[in-house]
């Protein structure tokens, strides 16, 4: 998502951070260990998935219907092509058997309905696809860059496909649960996030942890950017937080099967599109 377009944002978000919560304190660190160039093929990276060799990442609006296969480090290993079309791709993720896009962008907050493709990864043709509207959801009072009817953040945690909202207006991150068994299926929130410092941009399950890990920023229209990398419980209680500095467009995070934390950034007018490796001590 180019940075014009958050001009609309500023307002809200600043009142936004006025009233959150202290941020939780963390004796463990956050580490960077490498920052790798992205291939320019991934400029506008926007959803990452650890898989055990490599990972998955998408472009996002404007771009090709594409997932693409990059090493962890940072060479692009296969481009996989699908026939459906890019609205708006946000997040990827994936189980043993599928791909899961989703095509759920909505900042000026004009789109009824998204959806999210369910891939069969032995042939990709074989696509399923899950349109979702959300339930209070009204397109004739939405406010760009000021609602709640947005979302870049998804992740499948065992037999659970789980939206994350962006919350614009609020500040509050609401979390939906996506049924696989409805093609057409309108969601209401089913928990939520108190005290995330901005809008969250991806998301992914730490297994070895039981914990959630999240990636964010807060923004302004002059190019500057706050980024963050959370962890939230199981039970989407925020447990730590770390600012991450000098990062901007913070898109995307996986964990690895290591427990290490790799997260992805857009290209920005100073900054190359990178994947980041991390961890916590």
């Amino acid at each position: 998502m180019p940075s014009l377009r958050l001009a609309y944002a500023v307002s809200i978000l600043c009142a936004v951070s006025g009233c959150m919560a202290p941020i939780p304190s963390s004796s463990m660190g956050l580490h960077i260990e490498e920052t790798i160039i992205l291939p320019s093929t991934l400029s506008e990276t926007s959803g990452l998935f650890c898989a055990d060799d490599h990972v998955l990442s998408i472009n996002d609006s404007g771009n090709s219907p594409a997932v693409f296969k990059v090493s962890y480090s940072g060479k692009l290993k296969q481009t996989i092509t699908l026939p459906i079309i890019n609205n708006d791709w946000e997040a990827v993720s994936a189980d043993s058997n599928y791909f899961y896009v989703a095509d759920i962008g909505n900042n000026k907050g004009q789109r009824e309905q998204v959806a999210v493709y369910k891939v069969n990864q032995q042939n990709v043709k074989d696509i399923e696809t899950l349109s979702i509207k959300y339930a209070a959801n009204n397109v004739n009072s939405n406010i760009p860059y000021a609602h709640d009817f947005d979302a870049e953040a998804m992740v499948k945690k065992g037999n659970e496909l789980l939206l994350f909202s962006k919350s614009w207006s609020s500040g509050i991150t609401h979390v939906y649960r996506i049924n696989e068994g409805e093609s057409l299926q309108v969601l209401t929130p089913f928990a939520a996030i108190s005290g995330l410092p901005g809008v969250v941009t991806g998301v992914d399950y730490d297994s070895g942890k039981h914990q959630y890990v999240i990636v964010g920023y807060k923004s302004d229209p002059f190019g500057n950017f706050e980024a963050f990398i959370a962890e939230v419980s199981q039970d989407f209680t925020l447990t730590s937080i770390w600012p991450l500095e000098g990062y901007k467009q913070v898109e995307g995070v996986c964990v690895d099967k290591g427990g290490n934390y790799w997260f992805t950034e857009e290209k920005t007018e100073t900054r190359a599109a990178s994947l980041t490796k991390a961890s916590v001590q």
